[in-house]
């Protein structure tokens, strides 16, 4: 449904639902935090998703690309899991990764084209697309982004005294798909500068 066509009450009802789901997020904990390392009130979705959006931001001008195309992705690249909850790369795979992919992509479909107009929800469904498909080298970077933020919250876990070697697989898995030059510098300045 277009924007123009919309009742004002319709409209306004939708985008609270989405608003709702979206709020969700700030409230699902980010599950690999708590099964592999034990951390009790970890970061929640909502949270890194906002830090992986500044950091699109901060990256996207210093490379003079499209940092707002870049933090937009971000901002919805884990939208589904409001409907769906956070699991963690071990999960997924025991799930299936096809499977997995599937449910999130029902979800973040249906959160989409049910709140909001059709050419807004088609404009962000794309985005969360290319995302997912990771072929564009904006997508590229994105992951790589993502990635970087989990770094980050393990050197804070760290920094906070959860154990280092409970947090090893994070760096095993996340730290060789930053590649970026830009993306390493960031992660050691921040654990040089993280106390």
């Amino acid at each position: 449904m277009e924007l123009r066509s919309w009742k004002r009450s319709e409209f306004m009802s939708n985008i609270a639902e989405f608003l709702k789901l979206a709020g969700k997020l700030k409230k699902i904990e980010r599950t690999g935090w708590v099964t592999r390392v034990g951390i009790e009130n970890p970061e929640s979705v909502s949270d890194h998703s906002f830090r992986t959006a500044l950091i699109a931001m901060i990256v996207g001008d210093m490379k003079k690309i499209d940092s707002n195309k870049l933090m937009r992705m971000l901002l919805i690249h884990d939208l589904g899991e409001s409907l769906i909850g956070d699991f963690d790369i071990f999960a997924k795979k025991k799930i299936g990764e096809n499977i997995w992919k599937e449910k999130e992509k029902r979800a973040v479909h249906e959160i989409l084209f049910e709140n909001l107009p059709k050419n807004v929800a088609e404009d962000y469904y794309n985005l969360w697309v290319e995302f997912d498909e990771h072929k564009t080298e904006l997508a590229k970077l994105a992951h790589e982004i993502d990635k970087l933020e989990v770094l980050l919250q393990a050197v804070d876990y760290e920094k906070s005294g959860y154990d280092k070697n409970k947090l090893e697989i994070f760096w095993k898995i996340s730290n060789p798909l930053v590649k970026d030059s830009h993306l390493r510098d960031i992660l050691e300045a921040y654990k040089i500068r993280v106390s």
